[in-house]
């Protein structure tokens, strides 16, 4: 019935009919790390990503405060350079 409906999928479907249980069961396990595995990479990404936003705009706060960008770059940990193009609004 899917294959009829999803040409396509015609093919996966035969693999899936012909394999063993075993084969199966490693095929969803193999799936399933590779979930995980994405799943952890996107959430690394996200904290990354956030943690950068973050000290982005702490930095922008701490230096319209007065901060100076040695001290500024201490306590975002973002480079020089970053706090520098932050300081001229580049």
């Amino acid at each position: 019935m899917l294959a009829r409906r999803y040409p396509k999928m015609e093919k996966p479907i035969y693999c899936a009919k012909k394999m063993s249980l075993f084969e199966k069961w490693r095929d969803i396990q193999f799936h399933k790390n590779l979930w995980k595995v994405d799943d952890r990479m996107f959430k690394q990404q996200w904290k990354e990503d956030g943690h950068a936003e973050a000290a982005l705009a702490i930095a922008r706060n701490a230096l319209a405060k007065g901060s100076t960008i040695e001290f500024v770059q201490e306590i975002t940990g973002l480079s020089l350079d970053q706090v520098k193009k932050l300081q001229t609004g580049v």
